[in-house]
């Protein structure tokens, strides 16, 4: 008999998987894993642990070749494991403004396409205690495996909402007593370190390339930028969006803890 023959490989990821220990661990641990799928030749003690786990919960695993994983994560650093996930469901954005308290974050991403951007985005805002990330259907990175990766598995528990469009989710946000902060540098921004950050803010982040829509800037009440170096163009919207949710997070601290 011959060797089997590798499967062509795909042109893309498929979207409902995640890859590599930390995002495997996260997607066990929510209960987002239809089945695990893991390198028979490993010796990394974590993946044999994550098998263990899966089965102890229920979850089909499959022993496959190390081939089998490098087409499926297009290459991807898989670390040797991968999930099959179910539906990841988006949170109801009214729901969370009726939920909220005092003090609430929410960000809201306008063209962000970059999924370590994004991923990063999600594990700081899962940090902060951000009420939402809102992201819009059409333009930008859902959850893919990539954004599951760079946010270390966080975008399983991350609270995102996916309404069909900004403006109308803005306003209604804005008639739920928030107020909409844009971090946009220019004429009338004012510099983020000395703002006086709302207790329920809305927070809009574009894209380093695009940044924010004219649309969007037109809804917000306030435009803020960070101070920096002469030297320094611009930040990625990653490392914005979590300065940005600190200097909020300072003024409008945790309630201690009960």
């Amino acid at each position: 008999m011959g060797v089997p023959r590798p499967r062509p490989k795909p042109n893309a990821t498929p979207d409902d998987l995640a890859f590599g220990i930390n995002a495997c661990t996260m997607a066990l641990k929510t209960g987002y894993a239809k089945s695990l799928l893991y390198f028979g030749g490993t010796r990394n003690d974590r993946v044999l642990e994550l098998v263990q786990e899966a089965e102890a919960a229920g979850v089909r695993t499959e022993e496959v070749e190390g081939f089998r994983l490098d087409q499926l994560t297009g290459e991807g650093v898989h670390q040797g494991v991968l999930v099959r996930l179910r539906a990841v469901e988006p949170v109801d954005l009214r729901q969370v403004a009726r939920d909220s308290g005092k003090a609430s974050l929410i960000v809201v991403l306008d063209r962000v396409t970059d999924p370590q951007n994004l991923g990063a985005v999600l594990r700081t805002s899962v940090a902060v205690g951000v009420d939402a990330i809102v992201l819009p259907l059409r333009r930008g990175a859902l959850l893919t495996p990539g954004v599951h990766r760079a946010s270390a598995g966080l975008s399983f528990i991350a609270p995102v909402a996916a309404p069909q469009n900004l403006a109308m989710a803005i306003r209604t946000l804005k008639e739920a007593n928030y107020w909409v902060v844009a971090a946009a540098a220019g004429e009338g921004a004012e510099p983020a370190t000395s703002f006086d950050w709302p207790a329920k803010t809305v927070l809009v982040m574009g894209s380093e390339g695009e940044g924010i829509s004219h649309l969007l800037l037109e809804v917000s009440d306030f435009q803020v930028e960070l101070p920096m170096d002469q030297r320094v163009e611009s930040l990625n919207v990653g490392v914005a969006a979590g300065v940005l949710s600190y200097l909020w997070r300072r003024q409008w601290p945790f309630p201690p803890a009960s």
